[in-house]
């Protein structure tokens, strides 16, 4: 049984070269004419993605702007994150993904470059297009051999060669979906490209100036939070003087002890120098 299906497969390496005389005909039909035959070089399969940095006036108004041309590309937004906050005084920004027709991918760019000043650009791709042609050459494989398996499976009688050729197809079948999905997601990364745009708010730099009667409370605050720290700062340094009073009372007293002798001492020497002078 397996040498039935070891023929399968090598019958299907031989079918291959049956579309070769397709192949040559054209240039032995080109040599009858007196045009000379040019070759057709295949453009590359690319993977491109492109990533663009903007600082703009109006975020909002700008993310509106996107979104019209996304539809006008026949793009869609594939996410969004608002990292705004309510604080002016904040660098605001909007980060957003979108997705495009490959063909139209340089258009989108110049168009969302136009919207603001540009901070950052990039611009990638990746060559696939060995990768497809692995990828759909093991499909065109696969399938003959699916096909022939299910030939031998109609021919086989008895029930073990019916369960080796089962299992096999189901193989075949197995590998020929994930392939294929592999495939297909590669093809959809080719025709449409993705635009990472990072929308960043100036920072305004003048202050709002505020009337007569805010700038008065603002004031009075200030004292007032100030009148607080420092009384607070001064009964720290009571509770920090009173645990260390050991160490500065004992000096001080010894101090004010040897200054009271000292005046002793001298008044007790003055009688003593009027007696003598008598």
């Amino acid at each position: 049984m397996l040498a039935v299906i070891a023929l399968a497969s090598c019958a299907s390496s031989l079918k291959a070269p049956s579309s070769a005389p397709n192949l040559v005909s054209k240039p032995e039909q080109a040599s009858t004419t007196n045009a000379p035959a040019k070759e057709v070089v295949p453009r590359p399969l690319l993977i491109k993605s492109a990533e663009i940095s903007l600082q703009v006036k109006s975020i909002e108004e700008v993310t509106k702007a996107i979104s019209a041309l996304i539809k006008q590309q026949q793009g869609d937004i594939l996410e969004l994150q608002d990292f705004r906050s309510g604080n002016s005084d904040m660098e605001q920004s909007v980060f957003l993904r979108l997705r495009v027709p490959q063909e139209r991918l340089d258009l989108m760019i110049d168009a969302i470059a136009q919207l603001g000043i540009v901070k950052g650009r990039a611009i990638k791709a990746e060559d696939v297009s060995t990768q497809l042609v692995d990828l759909q050459a093991r499909l065109k494989n696969l399938r003959q051999t699916e096909v022939q398996l299910q030939g031998i499976l109609q021919q086989t009688g008895s029930v073990g060669d019916v369960l080796k050729v089962t299992q096999e197809l189901s193989r075949v079948r197995e590998e020929i979906e994930q392939i294929d999905a592999q495939f297909t997601n590669l093809k959809n990364q080719v025709a449409y490209s993705t635009i990472q745009v990072r929308l960043l708010s100036a920072i305004s730099t003048i202050a709002p100036q505020s009337d007569l009667g805010t700038q008065l409370q603002n004031t009075w605050n200030s004292a007032a939070n100030s009148f607080t720290v420092v009384s607070i700062g001064l009964l720290k340094l009571a509770i920090w003087l009173l645990v260390y009073c050991p160490y500065w009372l004992i000096p001080l007293a010894i101090y004010l002890f040897l200054r009271h002798r000292h005046r002793q001492l001298a008044q007790a020497s003055k009688p003593d120098s009027n007696v003598s002078s008598d």
